[in-house]
């Protein structure tokens, strides 16, 4: 047992000394400096002393030799500090200098004082393991031999009586130094290995978490640039098919315009699901407040999902509270998306009947302009309900209840799980009642700030009046004296924002990046810049920066707003830091387009042409036929919808461009 316990020690005393060399090192050359002042000065003070108290005193040849050995000492680690030396050299250097020392104090305790007791040197053998670092064997094999030198320097040199009152101190001296150096010892190595240990587990801890840092921002990085190229071909094809939806009046086409904008709009929102969902998890997820107007929301989300529920022969209801403030603060983006997954699933899940979506509010006992309202939102439906065994299962990620019965209905299974974190974030969560095979509701509260008290009044007349007005849609007007750079590396996206600006008569320049845009800008005097956030090499705040730092530039002051696929909470503000006025978010519409030019365009350009009315062009279609037979056929490709409008080459072109964007060959 003895044999393990000094095994052990003496591994754990050479993995301390592996660990802390360079710090025992800088230990040692510490104490030796301070040792070599410290041991001169009393030396001295002791000669001067016993010169001025012992009268008759004179001194040994032996106190001469002394003081040479403590003046090399203090030159050696005075002058000679800052001196590379490694810690073999240090600790023979040290053996001998310490030894000389020692061996000196033996020889005054024996030779001019042969009838005094020793007294330096037991009290030096015990103080040596407290100035000096280093092993047991080190320890032992520097002490041991000098107790015998000295026990022999006794014996020859002093009388029975102090030799052996001589020997008593050397051996006591020498037991309390084993004592002391092997506790020493233990603290020193149990300290350093505990620290040693604690900074492993930290370090290890550290670069975990730096790990996990690095690998959450790959993965962030990764969501953030796979859902810009998904997002870059489907806001193309949208922006195209906005255009056929606005431009052109054939039945057929519309039919199918709408289909695409269906399912394009469906995978635009599995992909922000998903990116959301990666920055909820990764605690990245922030709310951003902004004033808002509730009914202008409420009406957005009824023409997000109006016609789908035509489409499944559902009706929508909406009853909206007509005392309710109008005008709120809040994450109108997150609260919108929030109700926006409710309704989708509600619609998703409905086969017949009715959704509705109810509005109302609770108030405190004090009513003020910057006070706070509950707002109570409830989405009712007549779907296929939820079995009580599923509730638990509503709000896992990646979870889609009765996958086997609902496997037709798209979805990812995270849109309940991010509806739960984002109400989580807003300080409420969601309420849900349901009756299998009957249907469901679900209900929240959620707290904003009110910025006004002025009534909502009566929702459904005022979208009534809205859908009218953009059924009647018509150009807000006419600039054929301005002109506006448009720069996108996508040349479907400049394709479709030069369409949708066609009937303003605006003068368009296009840019393909952001070296060739500041090039232009040096070139030519533009109104405006549309300028696409996310672009390969140079992209569009970095352009902006570069266009806004050149003083010389005609364009340095002129009103830029930024096109970006990447909406988020806040976005209007991070633009206009970044030096943008505005922001539009893709794909881009024609009426959101006409207005912020209208905004920012110079006035004295502008011809407001509010009672034009938007005229749709009727594409020729061509019927295929057999054998002379006027049959219209079923169309069951795009090709076959490309050639059966061949002959408006503005329309084949279109689609030749969506082909071409989808790597579909003609």
């Amino acid at each position: 047992m003895v044999k393990k316990a000094i095994t052990d020690f003496l591994e754990k005393e050479n993995r301390y000394f592996e660990i802390c060399e360079a710090e025992i090192l800088r230990h040692n050359i510490h104490v030796q400096k301070m040792m070599s002042v410290v041991s001169s000065l009393i030396f001295l003070g002791m000669i001067i002393l016993a010169k001025l108290l012992i009268s008759g005193f004179t001194l040994h040849p032996v106190y001469y030799m002394l003081f040479f050995i403590l003046v090399v000492f203090f030159a050696i680690n005075q002058f000679a500090f800052k001196r590379r030396i490694t810690f073999r050299k240090l600790r023979l250097e040290s053996i001998i200098i310490y030894g000389s020392i020692y061996i000196m104090t033996i020889i005054i305790d024996t030779i001019p004082t042969p009838e005094a007791p020793a007294v330096l040197f037991p009290f030096f053998v015990i103080l040596f393991v407290a100035i000096y670092t280093d092993k047991l064997i080190v320890y032992a094999g520097f002490i041991t031999p000098l107790c015998i030198f000295c026990i022999v320097m006794d014996a020859i040199h002093k009388s029975n009586f102090f030799f052996s009152r001589d020997v008593f101190a050397i051996v006591a001296s020498y037991i309390v130094t084993v004592l002391i150096t092997v506790l020493f010892q233990n603290l020193r190595i149990n300290l350093a290995l505990n620290n040693a240990d604690l900074e492993e587990v930290s370090n290890k801890a550290a670069e975990a978490e730096a790990e996990a840092i690095a690998a959450n921002k790959a993965k962030s990085q990764f969501l953030s640039q796979m859902s810009h190229e998904i997002r870059t071909p489907i806001n193309a094809i949208l922006g195209m098919n906005e255009l056929i939806i606005r431009e052109y009046d054939d039945d057929t086409l519309v039919k199918y315009a709408h289909n695409i904008k269906s399912a394009g709009n469906t995978l635009l929102a599995l992909i922000n699901d998903v990116l959301d969902f990666s920055k909820i998890e990764a605690g990245k997820m922030e709310l951003f407040k902004v004033e808002y107007d509730l009914a202008g929301m409420i009406t957005e989300l009824v023409s997000m999902v109006d016609e789908r529920a035509r489409n499944k022969g559902l009706e929508l209801k909406v009853t909206v509270n007509e005392q309710m403030p109008h005008l709120l603060y809040g994450d109108s983006v997150r609260l919108k998306q929030v109700i926006l997954n409710i309704l989708t699933n509600a619609i998703k899940y409905t086969e017949n009947g009715f959704v509705h979506m109810d509005f109302d509010y609770v108030v405190g006992s004090h009513l003020n302009i910057n006070g706070t309202v509950e707002l109570k939102i409830s989405i009712s439906d007549t779907g296929i309900g939820i079995r009580e065994d599923d509730m638990e299962k509503l709000f896992s990620p990646f979870e889609r209840l009765e996958e086997v019965r609902n496997r037709n209905v798209e979805g990812t299974g995270l849109g309940m799980s991010i509806v739960q974190k984002l109400l989580g974030l807003m300080g409420s969560e969601l309420h849900v009642r349901s009756e299998y095979g009957k249907g469901s509701t679900f209900s929240f509260l959620v707290a904003q700030e009110t910025r006004s008290w002025e009534p909502i009044g009566d929702f459904n007349e005022a979208y009534d009046k809205l859908v009218k007005s953009e059924e009647d849609y018509s150009t807000l007007f006419e600039a054929p004296d301005a002109k506006i750079l448009i720069v996108d590396d996508n040349e479907v996206n400049l394709v479709v924002t030069k369409n949708l600006l066609k009937d303003t008569k605006i003068q368009t320049v296009t840019a393909t990046s952001g070296k060739e845009a500041l090039k232009l800008c040096d070139e030519q005097e533009f109104d405006l810049l549309l300028v696409d956030h996310r672009m390969p090499g140079m992209d569009g705040m970095e352009m902006l920066w570069r266009l806004r730092s050149n003083n010389e530039c005609i364009n340095q002051k002129k009103p830029s707003i930024a096109l970006t696929a990447n909406v988020f909470s806040g976005a209007r503000e991070v633009y206009k830091n970044s030096g943008f006025e505005d922001y539009l978010s893709k794909p881009i519409l024609g009426d959101s387009l006409e207005r912020i030019l209208l905004e920012y365009l110079p006035e004295e350009k502008v011809i407001r042409t509010t009672n034009k009315k938007y005229v749709k062009h009727v594409p020729t279609r061509i019927d295929k036929t057999d054998d002379n037979t006027i049959i219209e056929q079923a169309t069951e490709n795009i090709n076959d919808v490309r050639e059966d409008y061949s002959y408006d080459s503005e329309l084949y072109a279109a689609i030749g461009l969506l082909m071409k964007r989808a790597n579909i060959s003609g």
